[in-house]
């Protein structure tokens, strides 16, 4: 009896083993038809079009192709492939190809190594794209450029059917020479999770850092930067009607001209952003490319496309302004050789309900504003000198000790700098 269910077992195995990967095959299909259905709907710069698909128990195979549209110019760049998708118990490995290669015909950028594209995708729903770049070298003889780096791999992770995405890259180093000027990229690292929340908006956390970035102009002093990164965190608020989002930007160190300055810092802040509004925002300057374009081709019915799209750019900011928000950079901190510049830029709109929300934005504007720099800067640089001596006169500069300070106000469409009243036209 036992050697029976032992027989029963193996049976049964031997049938998954041939089923499984088959129905594999099948749902991954499915998967990948309903992927491009989701990309193609969920922008316009961008479509997958899938064709012929040859699906067998262990592999399959399908050609397609990728069309990037500017949006803005109509211009498209097709670029045709072939899939060849390996079939598992859970999952399908698919490798992509372009038809045409990697290098343009007589060219060998990659040596004898080439680049490769793979997504791994899962019964349930997840999947992983990644890109591979082998050691490479390519160079332009007419204009005198090569650019050489160490390869790479960027991955993207996320699921078919969900609005969440993570992006990882990882480029040791990158070389860009020519006669002019020399630039070098070392240890660029990116980190991105991205949710979307609505529309085309999306909110999540990253980080990208530049370990080191060298230009070396012919016939100037050579530029490094150390320690470069940008941070980036975005955040639904108020039930996913709005958002805050913020970015800081640090650089750890800059050498220029024999000096050795930092560490910099540059803070980024929108709170309050309308979700509803901003989409409309983006759809009506989208619009008013389009009109653009519609006009350079002699659209007949261009000019009305564009003052439309001009008036729906005005309501959607009208609606953005009576919801209020608030943006500048709360922080900015950067060193020269005689000092630090500090200094603060925030604007804020308190918003607006009822009749008042068609009003004019400006005249509901308030702000603040502060800047502290070095005397001795703008005294030694002849090109700052020439630009603060007229705010120094106009007392819109004033001298404290060995510094240089602004301090502006606004509010009711009057810019106060310095206690001086400057009254500003209402242009929104």
């Amino acid at each position: 009896m036992k050697r029976q269910w032992i027989m029963v077992s193996a049976g049964l195995l031997v049938v998954a083993g041939i089923a499984l990967p088959y129905g594999t095959g099948y749902l991954t299909e499915q998967q990948w038809q309903r992927a491009s259905q989701e990309v193609n709907g969920s922008q316009t710069w961008l479509e997958m079009q899938v064709g012929r698909y040859d699906r067998g128990f262990w592999s399959s195979e399908f050609e397609g192709k990728l069309l990037l549209r500017d949006p803005a110019s109509g211009e498209e760049l097709s670029v045709p492939y072939l899939a060849s998708v390996s079939h598992g118990l859970t999952g399908s490995l698919t490798d992509f190809k372009p038809v045409n290669g990697w290098t343009p015909a007589g060219e060998s950028w990659f040596g004898d190594d080439a680049p490769r594209l793979t997504a791994e995708t899962r019964l349930w729903g997840s999947a992983v794209a990644e890109l591979t770049v082998p050691k490479f070298s390519i160079t332009d003889d007419d204009n005198v450029e090569t650019v050489f780096g160490s390869g790479g791999v960027v991955r993207v992770n996320g699921s078919l059917g969900a609005d969440a995405v993570d992006i990882s890259a990882d480029w040791p180093s990158l070389v860009i020479a020519s006669e002019e000027v020399d630039l070098r990229l070392s240890d660029l690292t990116l980190e991105q999770e991205m949710q979307r929340l609505s529309g085309d908006i999306w909110i999540g956390e990253g980080t990208l850092a530049l370990q080191g970035l060298e230009l070396m102009p012919a016939n100037a002093d050579a530029i490094m930067l150390r320690g470069l990164s940008l941070y980036s965190n975005s955040e639904a608020i108020n039930d996913n009607s709005a958002l805050d989002s913020f970015i800081t930007i640090k650089l750890d160190e800059l050498q220029l001209a024999g000096d050795t300055l930092g560490p910099h810092r540059i803070e980024f802040a929108l709170k309050g952003l309308n979700v509803e509004a901003w989409n409309a925002v983006s759809r009506s300057v989208t619009d008013m490319q389009l009109a653009a374009f519609a006009a350079e081709n002699g659209d007949p019915t261009a000019f009305q496309q564009q003052m439309q799209a001009m008036s729906d750019v005005g309501e959607s900011l009208q609606l953005l302004a009576a919801a209020g928000f608030s943006v500048g950079f709360p922080d900015i901190h950067l060193v020269s050789p005689d000092g630090p510049l500090q200094g603060k830029v925030l604007v804020t709109h308190p918003g607006a309900a009822g009749d008042s929300a068609s009003q004019l934005i400006m005249p509901a504007l308030e702000g603040e504003m502060e800047l502290s720099i070095p005397l001795a800067l703008a005294e030694d640089n002849e090109a700052l000198r020439m630009q603060t001596a007229p705010l120094i006169k106009d007392g819109l500069l004033v001298t404290e000790g060995d510094r240089l300070l602004l301090k502006a106000t606004l509010k009711d469409l009057v810019l106060n700098v310095n206690g001086r009243p400057i009254p500003l036209p209402p242009l929104l």
